[in-house]
């Protein structure tokens, strides 16, 4: 398949204009690319914004998303990331000012507000800001984050399974780092480009067969970050990385994945059961990335 530059489209991280053509989806239409730069993963078409709220505002599918995600493998990594965060925080002032960026139904808020941190967040979806209310008396800003007044505020901001979605990361990376106080921390949890992805693309560029790629990049997931380009972009901004891990997590139930790639109702239960032994055991792909990086210190 032709690799070739395309002329009108440039990364969304380091703005190299050379971001070379990978394939096209069959489910979606698009067309998808990589920077030759970085080694980000995007969406080369233009998405509208009003098309994302439109998608994100539907109450009833946020509301089965949110079901589904409000399992006790997520909790459990909200709870380990937390206890992690208090690690770095040690010697910081009591309680620490928390902002969570695309705080969804405010599932992680209201566990950090349970291990003392003041909790404050961000959503741009009129249902995720009504479910957060409902669930957990929680009060989001439906403010963009260009809005957010209090710079240099928080002690921690954290984006869990946003960085991906959005239109433009870079800004809110940027954005993040200028909301931290010095010496505040960043805490990223994104999908990151793996070995799956790997053969998705080796079959989207023999015989024109997405599927598995479609389940990876899609509308709702915009970009796919490999760990270089988190680094290069964070170091960038000005961050100092303090831990990288690429890790074997699923966020949701293994059958609702099996099913989004088309696998039989019949075998799809037994399947699931060993995938999920193996995702236990950390022998599955390693499909997620986990950053802390902090605000150096004045």
């Amino acid at each position: 398949m032709n690799q070739s530059a395309i002329s009108e489209v440039s990364c969304k991280l380091c703005r190299n204009d050379q971001v070379k053509f990978l394939y096209q989806s069959r489910r979606y239409g698009f067309r998808v690319g990589r920077c030759p730069g970085c080694g980000l993963t995007f969406v080369l078409d233009r998405i509208a914004e009003g098309q994302l709220k439109e998608m994100y505002d539907d109450e009833q599918s946020f509301e089965q998303f949110s079901d589904l995600m409000n399992n006790a493998r997520v909790r459990d990594r909200h709870h380990r990331s937390l206890h992690e965060i208090q690690q770095f925080l040690q010697g910081s002032s009591s309680p620490a000012r928390l902002f969570d960026i695309g705080a969804g139904s405010g599932e992680f808020l209201n566990q950090a507000r349970e291990f003392g941190f003041e909790v404050y967040g961000s959503e741009l979806s009129d249902a995720a800001i009504c479910s957060a209310h409902r669930r957990y008396n929680i009060t989001l800003s439906p403010l963009p984050l260009e809005q957010e007044l209090r710079t240099d505020f928080f002690d921690v901001v954290t984006m869990w399974g946003l960085i991906e979605h959005v239109l433009d990361p870079l800004s809110i990376i940027k954005q993040a780092f200028r909301l931290l106080r010095c010496g505040g921390f960043l805490y990223i949890y994104t999908p990151v480009w793996c070995f799956y992805d790997d053969i998705g693309l080796g079959l989207a560029q023999y015989c024109g067969w997405t599927r598995l790629l479609d389940r990876r990049i899609t509308l709702a997931h915009l970009q796919l970050f490999s760990t270089e380009a988190m680094r290069k972009t964070l170091a960038a901004i000005g961050f100092e990385l303090c831990r990288m891990e690429v890790v074997c997590e699923y966020n949701l139930p293994v059958t609702a994945y099996l099913e989004s790639l088309g696998v039989p109702a019949r075998v799809r239960n037994g399947l699931a059961t060993a995938l999920d032994q193996l995702i236990d055991r950390g022998l599955f792909f390693r499909n997620n990335m986990r950053v802390f990086c902090r605000k150096p210190l004045a």
